[in-house]
């Protein structure tokens, strides 16, 4: 796993501190997840098993929808790693003010 920088630094945007149960699809593959935090950038996600820097996943957040991302960090030994949106902004926006509402 690789780490292109201090994810703290890199941030564009401020972040919404949340635990949420979620789904990553990889290759196809269904992995459970929690989201620990968002912004319109990105999400901060705790999952077990390796994935790399550049990996594009999906992310499904019931009852939210499911959003591309790609893989931008990660933090050995911890399994968090940093996913950035490539979705739709308007839609990106729309899910991180749900949660911020609801979650």
């Amino acid at each position: 796993m690789t780490q292109p920088g201090d994810p703290s630094v890199e941030r564009a945007h401020e972040r919404k501190d949340v635990l949420l149960s979620a789904n990553l699809l990889v290759g196809g593959k269904k992995v459970d997840c929690e989201i620990v935090n968002v912004s319109f950038g990105g999400a901060q996600v705790r999952v077990s098993g390796a994935l790399q820097a550049g990996e594009k996943v999906i992310l499904e957040i019931d009852p939210f929808g499911s959003y591309n991302t790609e893989v931008r960090w990660c933090l050995p030994p911890q399994p968090d790693i940093g996913l950035k949106f490539n979705d739709d902004q308007t839609k990106v926006a729309e899910l991180v003010m749900a949660i911020a509402t609801y979650a």
